[in-house]
C-alpha cells in the first residue's frame, strides 16, 4: 500500500481565510502534506491553482454554507445554491456527479468566537437516492472542537495551550456514524481542520488563531492507495476522490504523535483486506491485524462497542459479522480514528 498524508476543509482569502492560496500551498508543503482540498465558502475562485505544486496536489472544491448545515461539496465544477434546503443541496451535488461530506455536525455552543453551525436534521444523511453513493461525515473538526470549549474566562489559556480544548469527535457523532454503517449506509469518516488562520486584534497588537502551517500539523488524513499518485493531476485528483469515497483512509492528530503507516487489515491465508474493504466469513474466520507503530491506547470497535483493546499491536479473530473500526488515544487524548473494515456473513 502507498500512504499519502493530506488535509481537507480549509479557507483562503477567496472566502474568510486570512491567507492566499499560495500561503496555504507553502504551509502544506512545509507541514509534509502530499494533498490538500481547498473548500472556500460558496466559491470555486481558487480553481486556477488546482493541480500539482511540486510534490503537493491541490484540489479545489467548495463548502456549501447556509446559516447552518454546512456541506463539503466534492468533485463538482459549479457552485451549488446554498439557499436550498439541506436535502435539496445534497441531492444537487450528487446530481452533478459529485459527492460530499457533512461538516461539523454536532455543534451546540455559541460564544464570542463562533456561532452554531451544526447539521440540524440527522435524518438527512446523504442523497435521497443513496444506491451505494459515497457520503462522508466530518467526525472531528479541529476548529469546531476548539471553539466549542472556549469561554470568556479560558480563551487566553486555550489560545496558548490549544490541546486543552480538544476533546475529539463527540460520542453522538461517532454513534451516528456507527449506526449508518451498521444499517448498510456506508459512510466514510474524516478529520477536518477548518483552518482560516483567523487574525484578531488584542491590546498588544494582532494575533493569529491557528496559523496554516501549525494547523496542517494537526488532523491529518492518510489515504491508502494501491498505486502511487499519478503525475497527471487529473488522474491523481480522482485517485484521492476514490480513496476518500471508498473509506480507504484513517486520520490522526499529529500533535500527539505520528502514524504514517497504520497496520489495520483483515487476513485469511494469503488474502488481505485493508481499511474500507468488505470481507466475507463464508470462507472461514478472519484475523484482524493491528499495529500503530508506537504505544497508544488502541480500541477495536465492532458494531459500536469495544471488542478488543491493546497498547500498540494485537490480533483479533473475527467470527461474527459486523463493522469493525479502530480508535486510539495518546496521552489520554483522542489521537487516531480509522474507517471501518466491513465483515459480512
Amino acid at each position: 500500500m502507498h500512504y499519502y498524508p493530506g488535509a481537507l476543509h480549509m479557507h483562503s482569502t477567496y472566502s474568510d481565510g486570512s491567507g492566499s492560496v499560495e500561503d496555504l500551498i507553502r504551509a502544506a508543503q512545509a507541514a509534509g502534506l502530499r494533498w490538500i482540498i481547498l473548500t472556500d465558502h460558496d466559491t470555486l475562485a481558487g480553481q486556477p491553482y488546482e493541480g500539482w505544486h511540486d510534490n503537493l496536489l491541490v484540489i479545489v472544491d467548495h463548502e456549501i454554507t447556509p446559516d447552518r448545515n454546512h456541506f463539503l461539496a466534492l468533485n463538482v465544477d459549479e457552485v451549488v445554491d446554498n439557499t436550498l434546503a439541506p436535502q435539496d443541496f445534497v441531492d444537487a451535488v450528487y446530481a452533478r456527479g459529485g459527492f460530499g461530506i457533512i461538516a461539523h455536525p454536532d455543534e451546540h455552543l455559541k460564544n464570542d468566537f463562533k456561532d452554531i453551525y451544526r447539521w440540524d436534521d440527522w435524518s438527512v444523511d446523504g442523497p435521497r437516492e443513496r444506491a451505494g453513493r459515497p457520503v462522508g461525515i466530518e467526525l472531528w473538526n479541529h476548529l469546531s472542537d476548539w471553539g466549542e470549549h472556549l469561554t470568556r474566562r479560558n480563551k487566553e489559556l486555550m489560545y496558548f495551550f490549544p490541546h486543552l480544548a480538544l476533546h475529539g469527535p463527540t460520542a453522538e457523532t461517532l454513534a451516528w456514524w456507527d449506526r449508518l454503517n451498521m444499517q448498510g449506509k456506508r459512510t466514510f469518516g474524516v478529520g477536518g481542520i477548518d483552518v482560516h488562520a483567523i487574525k484578531r486584534k488584542v491590546p498588544w497588537g494582532t494575533i493569529e488563531v491557528f496559523p496554516y502551517q501549525w494547523t496542517f500539523g494537526t488532523l491529518t488524513n492518510y489515504l491508502l492507495l494501491d498505486e502511487p499518485l499519478a503525475t497527471d493531476a487529473h488522474t491523481a485528483i480522482h485517485q484521492v476522490y476514490g480513496a476518500l469515497a471508498a473509506g480507504r483512509s484513517y486520520f490522526i492528530n499529529r500533535r500527539d504523535g505520528v502514524c504514517p503507516q497504520l497496520v489495520f487489515h483483515a487476513l485469511r491465508g494469503d488474502q488481505h483486506f485493508p481499511i474500507g474493504s468488505t470481507a466475507r466469513l463464508s470462507d472461514g474466520p478472519l484475523l484482524l491485524a493491528v499495529d500503530a507503530g508506537s504505544p497508544a491506547d488502541l480500541r477495536l470497535i465492532g458494531d459500536g462497542r469495544i471488542v478488543a483493546r491493546s497498547n500498540r499491536a494485537f490480533r483479533y479473530e473475527v467470527r461474527e459479522p459486523g463493522v469493525y473500526r479502530l480508535e486510539g488515544c495518546r496521552h489520554k487524548r483522542p489521537w487516531l480514528f480509522s474507517n471501518p473494515i466491513y465483515i459480512t456473513p
